[in-house]
């Protein structure tokens, strides 16, 4: 494995799907391309196709540059991209670019009706980047601990199970 694509979007799962992009690149002596896209404005009353906004534009690539620059510092070969456009066809289309082993990239779970109003990006890019994708969900997966279950605690048929619970 060559080359992770890590798909930074600043929400709350950025941080856990840079911590796997890492893992994965220190696991295979990988590098990590960061990107994110800035989405245009949306249209108001214009029939000139959207813009990107400059200062937002300008924003991320520092935020995703420090993000480089702490990769660096800890080993892993990184580097950072930042594009202009419709999120899903600009990413689409940069991943064809770069040609990435592995992409990780956050869910963000919204639920069946925005899916069906609005459409997903990560199902979009699970659907068409013919390249194996780690999903990381924006709700991390409650901790479990073993437990083991004794006969003056539990009926008979639940001794011993060891089930996992919720810790």
């Amino acid at each position: 494995m060559n080359t992770v694509l890590a798909l930074i979007d600043f929400s709350d799962v950025s941080s856990r799907v840079l911590d796997h992009a890492k893992s994965l690149a220190k696991a295979f002596d990988s590098e990590v391309v960061l990107m994110h896209v800035v989405p245009p404005e949306p249209l108001v009353v214009d029939f000139e196709p959207p813009a990107v906004p400059p200062d937002v534009f300008d924003a991320r690539q520092k935020e995703l540059s420090i993000m480089r620059n702490d990769l660096i510092e800890q080993g892993v070969h990184a580097s950072a991209e930042v594009h202009g456009g419709p999120l899903q066809e600009t990413l689409l289309e940069q991943i064809g670019s770069i040609d990435p082993d592995v992409i990780v990239m956050g869910s963000h779970g919204h639920g069946s009706l925005y899916h069906l109003i609005v459409g997903s990006v990560t199902e979009g890019i699970i659907r068409n980047a013919q390249r194996p994708v780690v999903i990381i969900p924006s709700v991390p997966a409650p901790q479990m601990r073993a437990v083991k279950v004794t006969q003056a605690e539990a009926p008979a048929e639940d001794v011993g199970l060891g089930v996992p619970l919720p810790a």
